[in-house]
């Protein structure tokens, strides 16, 4: 009797197996389709424009993609129709292999998309299941082939670049916070306050490679929207103020160029108080803590104290004019107020931001390390 028990079990274990391997033959293999890594969307002539990068099989698994010998090859493809939909099948039609679109971490947006556009392209990634709403957005002027063709350093592929892990690069460049698509969706329809999309370009005067000039993908900026309409792009020194109230907060550093001083951000906290009564006023209170990492000239803290607070004001000054002149709250400090007392002001008095609308801007910094001094 035993050996008849243990015979039913191997040939049930046996008909599992079948069951399991008879699972796998519609599967295809990795290396048969194309894994695309970013999309880039324009519009122009009528028609959308949508490219594609795409890498290949070695560079999702296997060898290290961190070693190469030569450049890892980058496939880009290119589709237009009059939708977005139409674009996507005019690409797909002309595709030797299957496209795979769940490994996408980039989406390039034109100027042209952002300008009017851009609901058309958000409701299209509500539809499709396979764009994730923690994909990275950026903006561009620049030539999007050129763009996707940036490699990394040492022949590293596109996805080791910037745009696809930025957080290194941004370690001590706080102000350009990222965006993903859940994030412009969700602020897209706010009655007030605005959308900030960090742009990209080519730069090539930072880096040399073989003796050649290394082309790099950098933040240049960024493009602000207010109620679903563009209000214009800032340039990246004119956004500097953004640094005091990013609430992704990095160390950052911060140098006082004509007292040779060199300093750490270490922390930094705010509130900001709405008062007024015909439209809404903003009281901001900013504590900042720093240390120093370097102090030739021996100043006294207070001094340092005064310099840093000085540069603070004048930054943000500079950001909150800039937003003014393209009619964007760039700070979002009328978020705050249509939060905490939507009542007290209708959406046109929230959105009127003037200069007048920040009664108080009270800057304290604390010096908790004295660093290296010279002898």
């Amino acid at each position: 009797m035993s050996n008849f028990f243990i015979f039913m079990l191997k040939a049930i274990l046996f008909l599992q197996l079948i069951f399991l391997l008879g699972g796998c033959l519609g599967t295809k293999e990795i290396q048969s389709e194309i894994y695309i890594t970013a999309i880039g969307i324009d519009y122009s002539n009528n028609n959308y424009n949508l490219y594609f990068q795409a890498i290949g099989f070695n560079n999702v698994a296997g060898s290290d993609p961190g070693i190469a010998s030569e450049p890892t090859p980058i496939v880009n493809g290119h589709g237009e129709g009059e939708t977005i939909q139409e674009a996507i099948d005019d690409i797909e039609k002309h595709s030797v292999n299957p496209l795979y679109y769940g490994h996408i971490q980039n989406i390039f947006i034109s100027k042209n998309i952002l300008d009017g556009r851009l609901q058309n392209f958000l409701d299209f990634l509500s539809r499709n299941y396979y764009l994730r709403y923690n994909t990275l957005v950026y903006g561009y002027e620049d030539n999007i082939k050129e763009i996707m063709n940036v490699h990394g350093f040492f022949h590293k592929p596109p996805t080791l670049t910037f745009p696809y892990d930025p957080k290194e690069q941004l370690f001590f460049n706080s102000f350009i916070s990222t965006r993903t698509v859940q994030d412009i969706i969700k602020r897209f329809y706010e009655p007030v306050g605005s959308i900030m999309v960090p742009s990209i370009e080519i730069r090539d005067d930072y880096w040399m490679e073989n003796n050649h000039t290394k082309k790099i993908l950098s933040i240049n900026g960024a493009y602000f929207l207010s109620n679903q309409k563009l209000k214009g792009w800032i340039i990246e020194e004119e956004l500097s103020g953004l640094d005091w109230f990013n609430k992704d907060f990095n160390n950052m550093k911060l140098s006082i160029k004509d007292k040779s001083v060199s300093l750490f951000i270490d922390n930094i906290d705010y509130r900001i108080e709405v008062s007024g009564e015909i439209i809404p006023k903003y009281n901001i209170n900013l504590e900042v803590e720093a240390s120093i990492r370097e102090n030739q000239k021996n100043l006294e803290n207070e001094i340092i104290e005064n310099e840093v607070k000085e540069i603070i004001l004048t930054q943000f000054k500079k950001t909150f004019t800039r937003g003014l002149e393209i009619n964007a709250d760039v700070f979002n400090f009328s978020e705050r107020a249509y939060r905490f007392k939507s009542r007290t002001w209708t959406e046109e008095e929230l959105n009127a931001i003037t200069e007048d609308s920040i009664d108080k801007i009270n800057v304290n910094i604390f010096i908790k390390d004295n660093g290296a001094k010279k002898s």
